[in-house]
């Protein structure tokens, strides 16, 4: 998905400068089809050479024609400084580093292209920011968020390389599991890392597609649910068990990205003995490993009432 969206990104950030040139050449144009502008620009010119030829580099006869062609453009509102080719990013003169890294210029508008490609705004505009937990009445409840959110900000700043690469948010109606995995997806987007976002009935759904594709288009469809930096599947316990699917490509998913050290984050209202029961001890053991997952209990009132 990075490498996708990479080159996306780099494909417009030449379009834009080459718009900009394009932009310059057509102002130039405009310029000069003015004959004054275009006289007086020939006089500077005719000048200009024949004092290089006369070896005078102090010509006064060039200095007069060349003052004379900056008043002919400011007088129909141009200057010389129009029709240079100036970069279009002063950072990196448009090479795309500065300081030897990415550059601005290229990276906010690949973070933007990473937000799209993820559906982050489409599907949440929660973030860290947003939350106010002075909000949350019960006071145990709020020190409880307030510490687990303050502990997923540093695995936040950690990603990629915190330990713990399996988190499961279970708890009960509205205690704030999908925002909490909304924040996380959203900073971790914006440090500059692939995610995808899906309900559990969503991620059903792709791999019932999957197992019903030929053999040849399945590495396609499943390629970013097995290779993205960091995958949610939100509200797991929702979607239908479907016959070798379900379960089978779960397990798969899980085994994958475990194996490959990449991050996902489950939210569900189901118990840890719950998902033993819906979903088997192989998938269960996936989930609770004590070496690199994580089942967080998230338990409170209902933070929508």
């Amino acid at each position: 998905m990075k490498q996708r969206v990479m080159q996306k990104t780099l494909s417009e950030r030449q379009k834009q400068i080459e718009a900009q040139r394009a932009a310059t050449r057509a102002l130039a144009q405009k310029a000069f089809s003015i004959d004054e502008i275009a006289k007086a620009n020939k006089a500077y010119i005719d000048a200009e050479f024949a004092a290089m030829a006369s070896g005078d580099d102090k010509s006064k006869t060039a200095e007069k024609a060349h003052e004379k062609y900056r008043k002919t453009l400011e007088k129909y509102g141009f200057s010389e400084n129009d029709f240079e080719n100036k970069p279009s990013c002063p950072l990196c003169g448009d090479t795309g580093y500065a300081g030897g890294k990415v550059c601005s210029c290229v990276w906010d508008l690949y973070v933007k292209n990473l937000k799209k490609e993820c559906q982050i705004d489409e599907r949440t505009k929660f973030s860290f920011d947003d939350c106010d937990l002075k909000k949350i009445r019960d006071e145990a409840q709020r020190k409880a968020t307030n510490a687990l959110y303050d502990s997923m900000k540093k695995y936040v700043a950690k990603f990629p390389t915190a330990k713990c690469k399996t988190l499961v948010f279970s708890g009960g109606v509205g205690t704030g599991k999908t925002c909490l995995a909304s924040a996380m997806a959203r900073a971790i987007i914006e440090k500059g890392y692939s995610v995808q976002f899906l309900s559990a009935y969503e991620f059903c759904s792709l791999m019932l597609k999957v197992h019903t594709s030929p053999i040849s288009e399945r590495n396609a469809l499943l390629s970013d649910a097995l290779t993205c930096d960091l995958l949610v599947i939100d509200d797991l316990g929702t979607e239908p068990m479907l016959k070798n699917v379900t379960v089978e490509y779960l397990l798969l998913t899980l085994e994958e990205r475990q194996s490959k050290g990449l991050a996902t984050i489950i939210t569900t209202n189901l118990s840890g003995e719950n998902i033993l029961n819906r979903y088997g001890e192989r998938i269960y053991s996936r989930l609770s490993h004590k070496q690199y997952s994580m089942i967080i209990q998230m338990q409170g009132n209902d933070l929508r009432l």
